[in-house]
């Protein structure tokens, strides 16, 4: 989401006053020693520290409201495809509440998205996320849920997200506010989450992720991490041929501190994967194991890697079990300059096959680019590659081996007043089959869209919660 926080506090063009540096009064009257951030969490787990490191977290609620017109070149991934226009009105909530040893954050984000297109109309767009912090001395547990209702895909919101398009107006809890909640909320959890890399038309889902997670630290230098998860992802309309799937996941970690700067890790993690009987296909069940190292200068970069086997095992009930290995890793650079940040990433693991397959080995890349042009105006681009390959075969889905799915994406956006502003947005989204999805079509014929989005938002000052 784009972060309304963060201008509330920066698009005056004016340094924070000393109130806005002062930590915060607690919740019920009393003074409170400042909320403790820490700027070097355990690699192996869920958080991500900030780079904003001026921004004290704070009690805060804010809210705004956004309306945007796109015109789609392909709405459906048609085989001939024609220009539309998409109108979209959606109004988001962002609280964060804290006391000493509790932690409170939420964000939800709703409203509608009206595709002048047959067959399509008006559509729901809903997110909620959650998380519940409970910190003691040496160590704390996390209660974290993201649900969302899409018409769409979330990778890259199908061809109306990334950098250019959704919720690019609306606030919610993400860098630069000082949050609780870690980079990687909203869905994107890794082999924990049940995100889904592509999309294929109008395919309205159901997608939710529940994470317990715990760190424990051992001593000044090493810690233990822990967390365990259950998704879903369910196509609300049967007709599409879409393949459900559930999902129940595990990690731990060991963490050692080198220095104030670098980290090395030992993690293991656990995913099963179900799909329904009508699906025709088997349960998958995948074994990780990697070794990881991470290095963080405060405030300006974090960069963490990490690799190793993964053993994925197909489990037949007559016949007991096929197992693969391979490799899985991860790697994750985030830099900040004075005017620009900057996010790389890639990731390989299983997957759940993002509705096109049973299960899938996956390959995702983002790079992520932002810069402020001066007092009023700020820039934003956005690129997304996966690369999918599935575990099995199956009755429902797409009939191919592999699939590439990606966007490419970028916006400007002009701040006209405190409260409002607007912005101008372009993405494009490709996606090939090695076998063609429809007979005697063109791959990237029925896949290849651009959209143009215009809109404006508008959000109310931060309401201090003391």
């Amino acid at each position: 989401m784009a972060s309304a926080l963060a201008w509330a506090q920066t698009d005056t063009g004016q340094a924070p006053d000393e109130s806005q540096r002062n930590t915060p009064p607690a919740a019920f009257g009393q003074e409170t020693p400042p909320v403790v951030v820490n700027e070097n969490p355990p690699i192996s787990g869920l958080d991500q520290p900030s780079l904003e490191p001026n921004i004290q977290p704070r009690s805060m609620l804010l809210g705004g409201v956004e309306a945007s017109e796109s015109l789609d070149s392909n709405i459906g991934s048609d085989a001939r495809p024609a220009l539309h226009t998409v109108t979209r009105g959606l109004g988001g909530l962002t609280l964060q509440r804290l006391w000493n040893r509790y932690q409170l954050a939420a964000a939800y984000v709703g409203g509608f998205g009206y595709y002048n297109r047959a067959g399509n109309g008006l559509k729901q767009i809903q997110e909620l996320q959650a998380q519940q912090t409970v910190l003691w001395r040496t160590g704390q547990l996390s209660i974290r849920d993201s649900f969302s209702y899409l018409p769409e895909g979330s990778f890259g919101y199908g061809s109306y997200g990334g950098a250019s398009g959704f919720q690019l107006g609306l606030g919610g809890i993400s860098e630069g506010t000082g949050s609780m909640i870690g980079a990687g909320f909203g869905g994107q959890f890794g082999l924990l989450g049940s995100s889904q890399y592509g999309s294929l038309g109008q395919a309205p889902r159901i997608t939710n992720v529940t994470v317990v997670d715990a760190i424990e630290s051992l001593s000044p230098r090493s810690s233990i991490t822990a967390a365990g998860s259950y998704g879903l992802v369910h196509f609300t309309d049967s007709t599409i041929g879409f393949i459900n799937s559930r999902q129940a996941s595990g990690q731990a970690g060991y963490n050692y501190q080198l220095n104030h700067k670098d980290q090395i890790a030992l993690s293991y993690g656990f995913q099963s994967f179900h799909f329904p009987s009508e699906v025709g296909a088997e349960n998958i069940s995948s074994h990780v194991v990697q070794a990881m190292y991470g290095h963080r200068v405060s405030g300006r970069m974090d960069f963490t890697i990490g690799a190793g086997p993964q053993w994925t095992l197909l489990e037949i009930p007559l016949s007991g079990s096929t197992s693969r290995l391979s490799v899985a890793g991860r790697v994750s650079l985030r830099y900040r300059f004075r005017v620009t940040s900057a996010a790389l990433s890639f990731q390989r693991y299983d997957t759940n096959g993002s509705g096109l397959f049973a299960g899938a080995q996956s390959n995702i890349a983002q790079l992520m680019l932002s810069r402020q042009l001066g007092r009023k105006y700020s820039a934003t681009a956005n690129l997304g590659f996966a690369h999918n390959k599935r575990l099995q075969s199956s009755l429902l889905g797409v009939a191919a081996t592999t699939y590439n799915y990606g966007f490419a994406g970028f916006a400007l956006r002009r701040q006209f007043g405190y409260n409002w502003g607007g912005f101008l947005g372009y993405q494009w989204n490709d996606e090939v089959f090695d076998t063609c999805p429809i007979p005697g079509t063109s791959c990237n014929r029925i896949s290849v869209r651009h959209v143009l989005t215009v809109g404006v938002d508008w959000h109310f000052r931060p309401i201090r919660i003391d």
